[in-house]
């Protein structure tokens, strides 16, 4: 089974997939309930990922509510403030705009847990907030994971195994590695195509880079005690009845101006191209005897974020945060939190340098850690 797929075809097709649903979905309304996001699509692990995008944004409304200046450990606020939650959660509204960039991406998760499953895993596990695996992780995974829910269960029941409570993401990466080529835990995915399919079309031989692998064995289901709308959510539809839904044959022109532009984008963009935008920032990093000294005396910094100039900061970015500038600045504000060079150090070997797969001899990442040091230097 491959380990990546063709990107351009993949962001065609979801953005192709997401305009017909949504065309017909909110042809007579505005909004969209929780329980029709549940029917949506045919296909089920769709549906799922659009709720645990969420359910992401739920919890982070839940933690917005906290404040120094109560006590949200007391069991009345914690009863009164889950209630309210569960509330709010059996009452989803979601306009087209705040929807379609949610369900593009739980398209292109889909396709990828598809005939990728392996690349599927390991970016969700790097994907989570913290650097650590635990119980709640593996249920998380196992809930909002129908399609080759084995991996997910057997990832669940190594961390059992372990006799911890948690584990370094890397230890479950490494379990990933070991289990990805037991095919018993792995579906077929046929049924899936077809439900895909049912909406637009879907040709493997457009989105596999090399001859699609062959069909799996094994389906699992999911149990869960429903407690908000987001456990009870699984108990709507039995995962063995695709739910059909009537769409339009083809996406108007007219309806969808940007889908035009974004095929056209997409289709430009090459491996060339973007290897030419790496070289673009490429930046050379100074030497720590050349920058920042007086005299021989490396000049102590207030903070790391303020320290770091607009060049090292496309580096960082580009070559130890995946081209993701809201990861590099959220890592470099928690690094400016932490009390000590030792702590600071600790964040980095034990999150970011494992959740981004970083080279630890790396120019980048020695250069990284120059900065950081000199916020602790006395």
């Amino acid at each position: 089974m491959p380990n990546s797929l063709n990107t351009n075809a993949l962001n065609q097709y979801a953005a192709r997939f997401t305009a017909t649903v949504l065309n017909e979905a909110y042809r007579n309304q505005a909004v969209i309930k929780g329980a029709e996001l549940l029917k949506l699509t045919p296909v089920r692990q769709v549906n799922l990922g659009i709720l645990n995008r969420l359910f992401d944004q739920w919890k982070n409304t839940a933690l917005a509510f906290r404040s120094i200046y109560f006590d949200f450990e007391s069991e009345d606020v914690k009863t009164a403030l889950q209630s309210f939650m569960n509330t709010v959660s059996q009452n989803i509204a979601v306009k087209r705009n705040d929807l379609e960039p949610l369900f593009i991406e739980s398209v292109k998760d889909t396709i990828t847990l598809l005939y990728a499953p392996e690349s599927y895993f390991e970016e969700k596990l790097r994907a989570m907030p913290e650097s650590t695996f635990t119980a709640d992780n593996a249920q998380q995974l196992i809930k909002y994971t129908q399609i080759h829910n084995g991996i997910a269960k057997a990832l669940s029941q190594r961390l059992e195994d372990s006799s911890s409570d948690s584990v370094y993401m890397t230890q479950v990466i490494g379990w990933l590695y070991e289990i990805k080529g037991n095919t018993e835990l792995l579906d077929d995915i046929t049924p899936f195509v077809s439900q895909f399919s049912e909406i637009l079309p879907l040709d493997s031989s457009e989105l596999l880079p090399a001859t699609p692998a062959s069909s799996f064995s094994s389906q699992t289901t999911l149990k869960n005690e429903p407690k908000s709308f987001f456990d009870s959510a699984f108990s709507e539809i039995d995962p063995k009845k695709p739910v059909s839904i009537p769409v339009a044959p083809s996406v108007p022109q007219r309806a969808e101006p940007g889908l035009a532009i974004l095929s056209e984008i997409v289709s430009k963009t090459n491996s060339t191209e973007r290897d030419s935008l790496n070289n673009r920032f490429k930046v050379e990093v100074p030497k720590s005897s050349e920058e920042n000294r007086y005299g021989n005396v490396q000049v102590k910094v207030e903070n790391i974020a303020g320290s770091i100039p607009l060049g090292q900061r496309f580096m960082f970015v580009n070559q130890l945060f995946s081209k993701n500038a809201e990861h590099f600045d959220k890592a470099i504000y928690e690094l400016d939190l932490v009390k000590s060079y030792e702590e600071a150090e600790n964040l980095i070997w034990h999150r970011y340098a494992s959740k981004y797969a970083w080279d630890v001899n790396g120019e980048a990442v020695q250069a990284l850690l120059a900065i950081v040091k000199r916020k602790f230097s006395s």
